[in-house]
């Protein structure tokens, strides 16, 4: 049923573990998912795994569970006897460990040449371009791949904004709520990076049906129906706007609201802002220029032709001197106007490249405003998601041949369908499975359905995410 390898740290397969006192393996749906495995201490492959950069790979009827390296060992002993402990981290990991870089394609000291890195496009091609650029590319992370992008997933609207943040705070809920589930496992020698689409299990599951021991279930209201969501800026500069389920409000017959503070969002829009508020007064500054050089051209041309007039009525008169001097006023009003004139072209070529500048940059701002308001009213979904409904449902399998975890079965991320009583049947995600060792041929399956609001530590573990996450995104970068 369970096939446990270990390998080194360069993925070269070195055992396999048939016999643990216990093991108990949680994968999770989108989360980091985690393996503790308990031998006796002197047992014969203990020291495999307990070599620098030791790695577990773990299949469960022929499918992959889990794999990456090992976290933790804890070894306990009276003096005659003791067990091993084994903690490993599913690799999944490398999500919550790499940074997005807003140049990823060049060195640290060039990162100041923009603002932030957008990725755009549906979800597979936004997850798999960010894994390509910082952990292929970028790190170069031994052995780690990126499966053949199948497009897969809906658009992300205003894509996914990074400027030193960890992959998972940006990423997620984003890549989920656009139907995706994402993988890290080892192939082989590698640690191949992909997607996945979950399904809807066909069959309702429910106790009358003999699928289920037990359903225990809690529902909480929405606590809030829009989201005030604001952007980049400060004080009177500050941009705000607002996301408001109307259908949660018509259902529930009420209005909530919550803040979402998305500073980190459109700097790049209000940067521009700024940009094209300098490019206008730079404009105005050459356009003035360009007046005042085309009045002193004017001014040259006039005193010009004056010099050239009072040069002919000298020269009519016959008197020398004064047509000497004539002559000397017209050379000096010639090269007064091929002074302006050079003054005037430069003025106006000035003009010229500060009204292409401007334009250049305000022709910006439509696609701009539109990808910072698609970006904070993602903020504000998230934030309304969040905000939203939540059923904790607890089940007891009653393990069948109908409905069993792995081939042919569910997985994490499919949502299943739970019949309470025969008139109340709820949809919910399989957010994560603990699978334990029983015996070689049995293993223990809990599922866990939805969020499990009647359970503290999940409860507390998810705030304490979401605030590290809050904190994380505030902080200057």
């Amino acid at each position: 049923m369970f096939r446990i390898n270990v390998y080194d740290g360069n993925r070269v397969f070195k055992c396999q573990i048939g016999d643990p006192s216990s093991m108990r393996v949680t994968v999770r749906h989108n989360l980091t998912g985690t393996l503790t495995m308990v031998l006796p201490l002197g047992h014969r492959r203990a020291a495999e795994l307990l070599a620098e950069k030791a790695r577990v790979a773990v299949s469960f009827r022929g499918e992959h569970l889990i794999s990456g390296p090992v976290t933790a060992t804890e070894m306990n002993t009276d003096g005659g006897t003791g067990t091993l402990t084994v903690t490993v981290e599913d690799d999944f990991r490398i999500l919550t460990q790499v940074l997005g870089w807003q140049v990823p394609g060049a060195a640290i000291g060039s990162q100041g040449t923009a603002e932030y890195k957008v990725y755009t496009g549906n979800a597979e091609t936004v997850i798999k371009n960010w894994v390509t650029d910082n952990a292929v590319t970028r790190l170069a992370l031994a052995g780690v791949t990126v499966a053949a992008n199948q497009n897969r997933g809906a658009t992300i609207p205003g894509g996914v904004p990074f400027r030193m943040h960890p992959g998972m705070d940006q990423l997620f809920p984003a890549v989920e709520n656009a139907g995706l589930g994402v993988t890290v496992k080892q192939t082989g020698t590698s640690l191949v990076f992909d997607v996945y689409q979950p399904t809807v299990y066909p069959r309702s599951l429910s106790v009358k049906g003999r699928t289920l021991k037990s359903v225990q279930m809690s529902r909480s209201r929405p606590k809030a129906s829009r989201a005030v969501v604001g952007g980049a800026g400060e004080g009177k500069d500050r941009y705000f706007r607002v996301v408001t389920d109307t259908a949660r409000e018509a259902l529930y017959g009420f209005c909530g609201e919550v803040f979402v503070n998305a500073v980190s969002t459109g700097s790049d829009y209000v940067q521009l802002v700024k940009d094209v508020a300098k490019a206008n007064e730079d404009l105005k500054v050459a356009n003035h220029d360009l007046s005042k050089a085309d009045n002193a051209l004017d001014a040259a041309k006039s005193a010009q032709t004056n010099a050239d007039m009072a040069f002919d009525l000298a020269q009519n008169s016959g008197n020398t001197s004064a047509a000497s001097k004539a002559q000397t006023n017209l050379f000096a009003a010639n090269s007064k106007v091929t002074s302006r004139t050079t003054d005037y072209n430069a003025a106006l070529a000035d003009r010229n490249a500060k009204q292409t500048a401007y334009n250049n940059l305000n022709s910006q701002l439509p696609a701009a405003l539109t990808a910072y308001q698609a970006a904070m009213d993602e903020a504000g979904r998230e934030a309304l998601v969040e905000n939203g409904i939540t059923n904790g449902v607890s089940i007891t399998l009653a393990e069948s041949d109908i409905f069993r975890y792995g081939p042919g079965g569910f997985h994490v991320g499919d949502k299943v369908p739970i019949k309470v009583t025969d008139e109340i049947t709820i949809t919910e995600v399989i957010r994560e499975c603990t699978l334990e060792w029983v015996s070689p041929d049995y293993a223990r399956v809990t599922p866990v359905v939805g969020d499990k609001t009647n359970e503290p530590e999940r409860v507390i573990a998810q705030r304490l995410k979401a605030l590290a996450r809050a904190q994380r995104n505030q902080e200057k970068r």
